[in-house]
């Protein structure tokens, strides 16, 4: 059965289908629902995390029973609607083929029940962090904390797992710490639940701590919000739980609360070298403040006029192919000249000094 634990009413759960016997998700929006994060903008640190507390925390409670249903319909193969897609392996497995024997999928604890010894009720039951996963892996992810390194985990390529720690594959690294971010943020002691937190290291037993932090936000960074969570998200949030997982809606707050004030990011891609028809490192100046007679010579221009070769003996035009740019002389020592890609540069002092035009201003 479920229950309702509310702080305000934010609205009334979508109804949900049944066909044939089997839940049917409800086609997700995409879309934050209007002013659900309003009471944290403008936030920061223990503020923030407070307010995004308050506003997950009113939520439906699921029995680990309803849990079923909940994976069946949120971790749904969008190419097989009979399946469920495993978090580890990424295998796509009959909804059917759910219980404890070999073959079987089950409910993973994203966040290691032991760690808070919470059972399987409250954070045990939050569909947030519980995931489809094959028996055996579950078994060997057990109860360890994230981190990099280990040996590859049999009937889960891309995953390793050492004695204290379980790395799983690049796909759902993301995934992982974005539900790892949420609960440390939705549980902070209320009504009987513990206080989960992150920490920065591993083997952190029965506290209620997960590691590695740091580990868990390079995995944020690297493996950015997937259209296959923002949709778990809305399922969650429509059918079941009425709560939404902040990170995936704003990750930029993981940084925020655990990091340094910034999420980590890739390396940035190199600026690129200005290229023929770039104009680098040169004032740009509107169409409509150069004099009457050089708009109406770039009009005419436009418009199919041609003018003769300019060879950019001065360098300071990017570097193109011969008969790139075309030359239009405009008064006595004022000259456009065009490009082929269709930009214009103004030189009122006989090319000592090059301004390329704003066609729009």
């Amino acid at each position: 059965m479920r229950t309702r634990t509310t702080r305000w009413a934010v609205g009334a759960l979508s109804a949900f289908a049944v066909t044939a016997g089997m839940l049917a998700p409800v086609p997700a929006t995409a879309d934050v629902p209007a002013g659900y994060y309003d009471a944290a903008q403008g936030l920061t640190g223990d503020e923030l995390k407070s307010a995004l507390n308050d506003i997950i925390s009113d939520s439906t409670q699921l029995s680990y029973d309803d849990i079923w249903d909940a994976l069946k319909a949120s971790d749904e193969d969008p190419n097989n609607p009979n399946n469920v897609v495993l978090l580890y392996s990424g295998e796509s497995r009959s909804k059917d083929a759910n219980g404890g024997g070999s073959g079987d999928w089950n409910r993973e604890h994203v966040w290691a029940k032991s760690h808070g010894d919470f059972g399987t009720s409250g954070p045990g039951a939050d569909a947030h962090h519980l995931r489809p996963t094959d028996v055996q892996v579950n078994s060997t992810r057990g109860n360890k904390d994230f981190d990099n390194g280990g040996s590859e985990v049999d009937g889960a390529p891309g995953n390793f797992t050492d004695d204290d720690s379980y790395e799983p594959r690049d796909e759902v690294k993301g995934d992982v710490a974005r539900m790892i971010f949420y609960m440390a943020v939705r549980y902070e002691g209320e009504g009987g639940a513990p206080d989960l937190e992150l920490n920065d290291q591993v083997d952190n037993g029965s506290q209620p701590l997960m590691g590695r932090s740091s580990v868990l936000l390079d995995w944020h960074a690297a493996d950015p919000v997937s259209d296959v969570e923002r949709t778990r998200n809305d399922v969650i949030y429509e059918q079941f739980q009425n709560n939404r997982n902040p990170f995936i809606d704003h990750p930029e707050w993981a940084g925020e609360l655990f990091g340094d004030g910034s999420t980590p990011a890739p390396d940035p891609e190199p600026e690129p070298e200005p290229g023929c028809g770039e104009a680098a490192g040169l004032d740009t100046v509107g169409l409509s403040s150069l004099p009457a007679d050089a708009r109406t010579t770039i009009e005419e221009a436009r418009s199919g006029r041609t003018g003769e070769t300019y060879e950019n003996r001065e360098g300071v035009l990017p570097d193109c192919e011969d008969g790139y740019y075309q030359l239009f002389h405009v008064g006595y020592s004022d000259r456009v000249i065009a490009g082929d890609g269709g930009e214009f540069y103004y030189t009122p002092d006989h090319y000592e000094t090059f301004q390329s035009v704003d066609l729009d201003s």
